[in-house]
């Protein structure tokens, strides 16, 4: 690769992957870290600056490929972190758009399981209410009518109340108050109202309970 242009500069971010280069002594573009290693850019490299562009368009789409699988074999993603994460990396718009559109292809992204597995871990595995779930599945990306729809499957509103209930049961602690076991509910993102409601019985079993017992 050789030209009229000299790369004067090849910056790395912390925590990112892509690279910053600099042509001449000017910032020209961001390019994925494993695509400059691919076509072995270096400082001091005198490039094409047209036939550089196009060697980095070939390269993106492999390397895209392989970050994405990379991402995916640590966990599930839904297509809006997909996107996001490749284009923190430094990859062009169309490598994004023809990389998160093959993955959809093949089944390989999928919102809907995403938000499916996700409600459930969020409601049996941790034992959060539905509003700490929702806000989680909506951080994940996801519009709010799948989001919804998916955590109604395992927290229907109308079931919150128990679900709080029986969270109040596994969270109660020597000395609690009415207050303190309450909050402790509301950050596990149940409603305020049922957040109390299930302190106050929870309490009041345990005190009747109690006096039932100093009374034998």
């Amino acid at each position: 690769m050789t030209g009229e242009h000299e790369i004067t500069a090849i910056r790395a971010r912390r925590g990112m992957k892509r690279r910053e280069i600099e042509i001449d002594g000017v910032s020209w573009r961001f390019v994925p870290g494993p695509v400059v290693c691919a076509l072995g850019l270096s400082t001091g490299a005198h490039v094409d600056i047209e036939d550089l562009a196009t060697q980095i368009a070939e390269a993106e789409p492999q390397a895209a490929r392989e970050r994405a699988l990379r991402l995916l074999a640590y966990r599930e993603r839904t297509e809006a972190e997909m996107r996001s994460r490749l284009t923190e990396d430094g990859y062009s718009a169309a490598t994004v758009d023809s990389t998160v559109t093959r993955l959809l292809d093949t089944g390989l992204l999928d919102d809907r399981r995403y938000a499916e597995q996700t409600a459930r871990v969020l409601v049996e595995g941790r034992g959060y209410g539905r509003g700490r779930a929702l806000r989680s599945l909506r951080r994940s990306g996801l519009d709010d009518d799948l989001a919804t729809e998916s955590l109604d499957a395992y927290a229907p509103a109308d079931a919150e109340p128990e679900r709080a209930l029986q969270a109040a049961r596994r969270a109660i602690r020597p000395g609690d108050t009415v207050d303190r076991l309450g909050a402790r509910l509301v950050r596990r993102g149940f409603a305020v109202t049922d957040a109390l409601s299930a302190a106050r019985t929870v309490l009041s079993s345990q005190l009747a309970h109690n006096d039932h017992d100093d009374a034998l």
